[in-house]
């Protein structure tokens, strides 16, 4: 059966579930954003400036395996988002964690970095 959701004038547009992760049934999402800042200080110890460099979000995933997950630690994480919710251009996965337990479903957690430019794949030379 297909879940009902009611919500209050309040709450009409709040996000209910989790983003979608291919080859996961997700449990838990978050999202932090931050970022360095680099401050110059004057001879008096004085901060005079302050550069701000673009963010950077850092995911957590956490959720159960199905056959279809083939996300692999420094590959790019493709999600779909709520609308209304981005990413940065291009996410990859920094951190994995594979959870087995006595009569329990394998577990993922995935750790992941989304960066605000686009980025593709190359080799170093």
């Amino acid at each position: 059966m297909a879940l009902s959701l009611y919500r209050s004038t309040p709450v009409a547009n709040a996000f209910y579930g989790t983003p979608d992760v291919s080859g996961l049934i997700v449990e838990s999402f978050s999202v932090s954003e931050t970022t360095s800042p680099t401050e110059q200080k004057d001879d008096l110890g004085n901060i005079i400036a302050v550069a701000v460099p673009d963010p950077i979000m850092e995911i957590s995933i956490e959720g159960l395996r199905t056959g279809t997950f083939s996300q692999t630690v420094g590959g790019l994480l493709s999600v779909t988002m709520p609308a209304g919710v981005t990413l940065g251009a291009t996410t990859i996965v920094t951190g994995m964690t594979r959870n087995f337990a006595s009569e329990q479903f394998e577990k993922i957690s995935v750790a992941a970095r989304s960066y605000k430019t686009t980025m593709t794949a190359g080799v170093a030379t």
